[in-house]
Order: C-alpha cells, then sequence, then structure tokens
C-alpha cells in the first residue's frame, strides 16, 4: 500500500507541469480567434461614422468562411450606399460599385485605406492580415475595469505583408475575448485603438457586440460597430463569394 501510494504521488507530480504550464502568446491569440471566428458566419450590423462635421449610419450584412478566406460585406442602406459591396478570396480583394456597375481589384497599396470613410482599413474589415503574419509575445497581465488580461505585443514577421508596424492586443484571461487592440506604425508611433465591449450572447456563443475604433491623430473621429446579429458554423454556398454574387445588389 506505501508503495502504491509513492507510485501515485510521484506520478501525479509528474503529470503536474503539463496541466500547471501556461499558454503561450500563439495559444492565447488562437484561442481569442476560435472565440470570434468560426469555420463559417453570418452577421447583421450596424457601422456608425462620426466625424466633428457629420455622421452616418450603415447597415451591413457580412460572411465568412474562415478555411477558405473567403469574406463579403454588403451594404443595405442607406439607399445611396446600398449594393456597395467588398469581396475578399485569398489574398484578392475587389469592391462593387453599383452607382457605376464597376468591379475595382484592390491593389496590395490600397489595404491601409478607408474601407467606406470609416476608421476601419480594408485590411481590417477583411482580416487580410492572417495570424501567421505575426510573431507573438506574452508582455504582461493587467486589470482593466475589472477585467483581468493578457497583454500581447504582435510583431509582424520579415516577409508579411502587413499595414502596421506592431499591434497590442489585451485579452480576457478566462474567456479569451478581445478587449482592446493598439496598432503602431513602422515607427512605433500609436495611430489607433480597438475597444470591445457590450459582451452578449449570440449565435450560442458570448462576443463583444460593440466594437469602438478611432484614429489618435484625428481627434472627434471614431466608427462604431454594433452587431446586431451572429451566426456561426452554418451552411454557406461557395456561390456567396464569387464575382458573380458580389455584383448582385439583393
Amino acid at each position: 500500500m506505501v508503495r502504491f501510494f509513492i507510485f501515485l504521488v510521484l506520478f501525479t507530480l509528474s503529470l503536474y507541469p503539463a496541466y500547471a504550464a501556461e499558454l503561450t502568446a500563439q495559444q492565447i491569440i488562437d484561442k481569442s480567434e476560435d472565440t470570434m471566428r468560426s469555420d463559417t458566419s453570418r452577421a447583421n450590423a450596424q457601422m456608425t461614422i462620426k466625424t466633428p462635421d457629420w455622421e452616418r449610419t450603415l447597415t451591413l450584412n457580412m460572411w465568412d468562411n474562415r478555411p477558405k478566406k473567403t469574406f463579403l460585406i454588403r451594404i443595405l442602406s442607406p439607399a445611396k450606399e446600398a449594393g456597395v459591396g467588398t469581396l475578399k478570396i485569398g489574398n484578392n480583394l475587389w469592391n462593387y460599385l453599383p452607382s457605376v456597375e464597376k468591379v475595382i481589384k484592390i491593389p496590395p497599396s490600397m489595404m491601409g485605406n478607408s474601407w467606406m470613410g470609416s476608421d476601419f482599413t480594408n485590411d481590417d474589415l477583411t482580416k487580410e492580415s492572417e495570424v501567421d503574419d505575426y510573431d507573438y509575445k506574452l508582455v504582461g497581465n493587467e486589470t482593466k475595469e475589472g477585467y483581468n488580461l493578457y497583454k500581447i505585443e504582435c510583431i509582424p514577421k520579415p516577409d508579411s505583408a502587413v499595414v502596421w508596424g506592431k499591434v497590442l492586443q489585451w485579452i480576457c484571461t478566462d474567456n479569451y475575448l478581445p478587449y482592446r487592440v493598439e496598432f503602431y506604425d513602422e515607427k512605433g508611433k500609436l495611430i489607433k485603438t480597438l475597444e470591445y465591449s457590450d459582451y452578449k450572447t449570440l449565435g450560442g456563443r458570448v462576443i463583444p457586440t460593440r466594437w469602438v475604433m478611432k484614429n489618435v491623430s484625428k481627434e472627434g473621429n471614431s466608427t462604431i460597430v454594433q452587431i446586431n446579429r451572429m451566426e456561426f458554423d452554418i451552411s454557406i454556398s461557395d456561390e456567396v463569394f464569387t464575382l458573380r454574387n458580389l455584383q448582385k445588389t439583393k
């Protein structure tokens, strides 16, 4: 019995490090991505763009197929922009403008440009910069507004064609949901921030339903995305992610 007890203790201790080991920064990022993006998803949202001089709100539908790296956004309203669409297939991006019935391919040099006058870039909205484009480092743990957070530094790999020189992410330690992101240029200057809030259950999982992007160099400018509906792991036809479908206005 004593021998068995000693064996059990030693066996248990031999397993302990595997359970006690902390997650790596890469693992935390992967878990955060998985909480926000399933293999496929469909969403309805409102995007409100604010400047000191004007404000407008767009209603959007979005479709995402993560494994195939395809993504579609279509504007539903206001009437002036209804039917405008953005399609990503792999590393290729197109915009469709129904007012002139024209499809425009977006070159890589324009991935950092504003999408529809918002504080989100083409890169931000279409997830052009993939997780594999960065190296990750866990640089600390912080507490903000009652949330315990991982702080992760994201540095682009030398051969990655990305917009940012550095990205800092804060991710909740208990559920791996995103809390805040800071975007820096190649000189280390903070360019804009993205804050997540209003965590609610949509489509069977908890996600932040309010996203606020601010450009720190443009005082009074902000873009607010409010997620109204979200569905995860649904069947989406490959036809949705085609140039032919992009040109359909309904």
